[in-house]
């Protein structure tokens, strides 16, 4: 199993700790003598476009958070995973570089029922609850964030603007826009050393504008990361050049198990960008811009450590493997017609990812089990790939008004085609060979009375395939899955301005969608009886074949209804209702009798809808302060649950209720002299509401009962930071910056009782950096980021149903250990 030393242990379970208490005695103590000696340093405006169309962030009548790009680098805040900390209210499990692409793990304001370990593997069959935009293209991807104008956070239902899958909330990627007006350049690399890894972490970025006319211009950055990984691995298996299992005892290949060795720093990975846009003025009312970007990304192994010392079952195979590949391609085209501006965005998005990962402890445990499944094979190890291939075409017409009117509104039509294609298959290293061995079959004969030669002859006797006649040879399962979406929706929000200082706006979203799903697998050891033929045609089907599909239609609507009052010109109060919904679809599992087959309840799973209740004021002080604090109250029903069935496939089932409720502040200042700070709290109180179970073929699969809180929800979070810019001299800067965030324990799953329920323990992480330019071109920066070397445990994987049959399916992902870097730019203006 994997492996990571120990590192220094903090006292997680206490709010905060000693660097995060400073941080916010000086953001909060400080102020009022700091800035009024220096009132020339004031807030800077902060704009978004969360409502498609441009706002002082103080405008917009819920709330949100915009992060912009320099506090990003700041904070060396390079994914979406690093998010959290620095915007409060949000949780994001930190699974390492190897799994933080598969799925989106990103938690708004509590709404969350699903294990993000689980997510590490394949494509979820249900969609995010937080939807993510790159740009204008709807799509969840780990972005490396290089060269980004803003990050926007729009924290509740979206459901009107964002449509399917904006439950809890939005995030906007926000790329900076090539700029006609200017030349501009800048290279940098960076080299990082991080505790307990052996290498070093070297990264390396390009941006060029270059202004092709007064009109026109292009814009290109790019950017390759090599990650040292810091995990170590002590019982990996020993395979030869042709993948099979190294024997200890090369003298008897019948009963001898396999070679182990130590593995270091497994989980290092590799990652390139390249981001090209060209923006071209047509006329001085249209305006056009097309871009594209690719990452390509290489990772080895997982994040993880054992959390027994005394595992020796699993992870014989440690290294996961994943080579993940994006396209993103969009154009986006806006008119000024006079009265409104109209916007095309069309885009297309391809996701394909190739991976494999240990499969181990299943194995063990079926061997274990019974020898009718793998003989008592003394080499037992499984390996699972997969092939997965997301193609995505979007296109949104919307026309928004000039504002400056009684009446504002924005009114679109949008068209969603999206189509993913999943190939996998599991292999037992070595089972073919050893399966043909005179003696193979003694447990089998032992078990039936009966006199096999070989494990061979028992497979083919029983109707199956014998294993060395597969190609690929040792293959023991497939699964192909073929799913679709289809999204139409037309959509619309309406703002009256009562008085100038009172607004109230109405919205909504009409949807017409189309899900379906479409199975192939196969079990060729298993034979007839892994068949959903009916006899006597299953006797004929030596791979065990099962065939599904199914399709559901969706047609529905969602509400919004919001106003917001001035009181002042830098204070608003305002109150939110607003709904999300996630659509259903089909599990498009087996049904039978068969004994891989489920029952017809797992067939299909349905929506699950949000209603979110909020209210919150927002402003400024004194043009140094800006402030927003907001309490909510959302309502979850027909909860969807990523789970693994009775047959231990994976597929979506419905929950009862829950509701989430809580308060949100942020802080953020100008101190004088050149220093600022920000400061940010959220609390939530997220729990199941009603009882529920979800079983299959008489199974409990999981349990819940009101009051259960659910899983990854921190009920603190807190986030601080403290900057400071000054120039020395005429050609001489200098810049710094610390930053902390806080997240109490949380659960790892709904129900409390379950076997392997754990309550992840709270923990800090501090960062803090320095800098310095030197006359207009050159900046260096020394950082360190996990300054206390924190053990934080993000996720624990869970037992899936019976802790019996997978005692050692537990691993601990943990966040990176201490990384001191330096980077050295240059920029030529």
């Amino acid at each position: 199993m994997t492996a990571i030393e120990p590192l220094t242990q903090v006292d997680s379970e206490h709010l905060p700790n000693f660097a995060l208490a400073a941080a916010i005695a000086v953001a909060l103590g400080g102020v009022p003598s700091a800035f009024a000696s220096d009132p020339s340093d004031t807030l800077e405006e902060v704009v978004v476009t969360a409502n498609r169309r441009v706002q002082n962030v103080l405008d917009v009548p819920y709330n949100i958070s915009a992060v912009s790009g320099q506090a990003l680098q700041a904070a060396d805040v390079t994914s979406l995973t690093d998010i959290a900390r620095l915007v409060p209210g949000i949780n994001v499990p930190d699974l390492g570089p190897r799994a933080n692409g598969s799925n989106s793990n990103i938690i708004i304001r509590g709404l969350n029922a699903n294990d993000p370990v689980s997510s590490a593997y394949l494509p979820w069959e249900s969609v995010p609850l937080v939807s993510t935009y790159v740009d204008e293209v709807p799509m969840f991807v780990n972005l490396n964030l290089t060269d980004i104008q803003r990050v926007e956070v729009l924290r509740g239902p979206q459901g009107t603007l964002y449509g399917s899958g904006a439950v809890a909330g939005t995030i906007r990627i926000i790329h900076n826009l090539p700029d006609p007006t200017k030349y501009d350049a800048e290279v940098s690399v960076d080299a990082a050393d991080t505790s307990h890894a052996a290498n070093g972490t070297y990264t390396a970025d390009g941006l060029l504008n270059i202004p092709i006319s007064d009109t026109a211009a292009l814009r290109m950055n790019a950017s390759y990361k090599d990650v040292a990984g810091f995990t170590n691995a002590s019982n990996a298996v020993v395979f030869n050049a042709q993948q099979q299992p190294a024997l200890a005892d090369p003298a008897n290949p019948l009963t001898s198990g396999f070679r182990t060795q130590s593995l270091r720093d497994i989980d290092s990975a590799l990652s390139s960008y390249f981001r090209t846009a060209l923006l071209w003025h047509v006329t001085p009312g249209i305006d056009a811009t097309f871009a594209y970007q690719r990452q390509d990304d290489h990772s080895n192994a997982f994040s993880r450590q054992s959390e027994r010392q005394s595992y020796t079952d699993g992870a014989y195979i440690p290294l996961a493997p994943d080579h993940r590949v994006v396209d993103l391609s969009s154009l986006t085209l806006s008119a000024d017609v006079g009265f409104a501006t109209v916007t095309s965005s069309t885009s297309y998005a391809q996701n394909h990812d190739q991976s494999g990962y240990d499969e181990s402890p299943f194995l063990l445990n079926y061997n274990s089990l019974s020898a009718l499944y793998y003989g008592n094979y003394p080499r037992a190890t499984t390996e699972f790939f997969t092939n997965s291939t997301d193609h995505s075409l979007v296109e949104e017409l919307r026309l928004v008004s000039k504002e400056g009117h009684a009446l504002d509104y924005v009114v679109g039509g949008f068209f969603r085609h999206e189509n993913n294609d999943l190939f996998q298959y599991e292999t037992v290293p070595g089972f073919a060979a050893w399966s043909q061995l005179p003696g193979s079959a003694n447990a089998v004969n032992q078990v039936l009375g009966t006199n096999y030669a070989n494990f061979g002859d028992y497979i083919e006797g029983i109707g199956g395939t014998r294993p060395s006649a597969l190609s690929p040879l040792d293959t023991n399962y497939t699964y192909q899955r073929e799913s679709g979406f289809k999204d139409r929706a037309l959509y619309g929000e309406l703002t009256w301005h009562v008085t100038p200082q009172w607004q109230i706006t109405g919205g909504v979203r009409v949807f017409w969608q189309d899900v379906s799903e479409n199975l192939y697998q196969t079990i060729p050891y298993g034979g007839p009886s892994f068949s959903t033929l009916p006899p006597p045609a299953n006797l004929t089907d030596a791979l065990g074949s099962t065939i599904a599909g199914g399709t559901q239609l969706f047609h529905n609507h969602l509400f919004k209804l919001n106003s917001g009052y001035a009181l002042t010109p830098t204070l608003r109060l305002y109150a939110t209702y607003s709904e999300g919904f996630r659509h259903g679809g089909a599990n498009a599992n087996a049904i039978g009798t068969c004994a891989f087959c489920d029952s017809p309840n797992t067939s299909y799973f349905q929506p699950d809808t949000v209603k979110n209740y909020e209210v919150g004021v927002k402003g400024t002080a004194d043009n140094w302060l800006r402030f927003s604090a907001a309490v909510y109250r959302m309502h979850w029903d027909d909860i969807q649950i990523q789970l693994f069935d009775a047959t231990d496939s994976a597929y979506v089932a419905n929950g009862g209720t829950a509701v989430s409720q809580g308060l949100e502040l942020e802080l953020e200042g100008q101190l004088g002299y050149g220093w600022s700070a920000s400061l940010g709290y959220g609390y939530t109180d997220a729990k199941v509401t009603s009882d529920f179970a979800v079983t299959d073929r008489g199974e409990t699969l999981l349990s819940a009962q009101s009051g259960d809180r659910l899983p990854y929800v921190p009920e603190q979070t807190l986030t601080a930071g403290l900057g400071y810019a000054k120039n020395l001299s005429s050609d001489l800067t200098l810049d710094a910056h610390a930053d902390a965030s806080y997240r109490s324990n949380v659960t790892t799953q709904i129900n409390s009782s379950a076997a392997g329920f754990q309550v992840l323990g709270g923990f800090t992480t501090v960062g803090a950096s320095a800098g310095v330019g030197v006359g207009e071109h050159w900046h260096a920066r020394l950082y360190c980021t996990n300054l206390a070397n924190q053990v934080g445990v993000s996720a624990a994987g869970a037992v899936l149903r019976n802790a019996d049959f997978y005692p050692n399916y537990r691993d601990q992902y943990v966040m990176r250990p201490r990384t001191v870097g330096i980077t050295l730019s240059y920029h030529l203006k």
